[in-house]
């Protein structure tokens, strides 16, 4: 499978929080996150952190969910929310070129007013980092930290460039057109 695999050198640089980290459990939490009603786009990564802002009635603009919580227990929420389900392959400690190319259309279904679930076969966790490059400024995206609580990651120019550098260090596995994308060009040949 195309893409990039997170080196295990990267793991716990990858788990920390890199946003502001709202500590505590269940649903109401997610009423806490005082980024989401000023957020460009609210995206969830998660099935425990998406079913929980659905049951307190805040819908994500984007959802990215593997139908499962720490890679056991299934988790169910109300699919019909959506407008629009996409499908998409991402194995474990990768980002596939699949989960880019969903990402990027569901994004487009987005702009379009839409309100879209991307779910994964595989393994979702590391969709925050495509996600923080594609979105536009401003855009919140909300994430579990678990044993701790969620995590809301303010998309800015830093945490752009903070991607790119993360990205760098990850390991290419297969070139395809969505990872010229998401690098933004020719980068992907300094990368070898």
């Amino acid at each position: 499978m195309k893409g990039f695999r997170l080196p295990e050198s990267m793991r716990g640089e990858l788990a920390k929080p890199h946003g502001r980290l709202y500590r505590g459990e269940g649903e109401k939490l997610l009423l806490e996150v005082e980024e989401i009603p000023e957020a460009e786009l609210f995206c969830t990564v998660g099935d425990l952190v998406t079913a929980s802002a659905i049951k307190v009635g805040l819908i994500p603009d984007l959802a990215v969910a593997d139908g499962k919580t720490l890679r056991e227990e299934d988790v169910e929420f109300e699919k019909g929310v959506f407008d629009e389900v996409i499908e998409t392959i991402n194995p474990p400690a990768h980002i596939s070129c699949e989960l880019i190319s969903a990402l990027v259309k569901a994004l487009e279904a987005c702009e379009s007013g839409k309100k879209v679930l991307v779910f994964v076969d595989g393994e979702e966790d590391l969709a925050v980092v495509p996600l923080v490059k594609l979105l536009p400024l401003g855009s919140v995206i909300v994430y579990g930290q678990p044993g701790e609580g969620v995590v809301a990651l303010r998309v800015d120019e830093e945490k752009k460039v903070l991607i790119l550098i993360l990205l760098s260090r990850m390991e290419v596995i297969g070139e395809c057109d969505e990872l010229k994308y998401l690098l933004g060009g020719d980068w992907l040949g300094s990368l070898r």
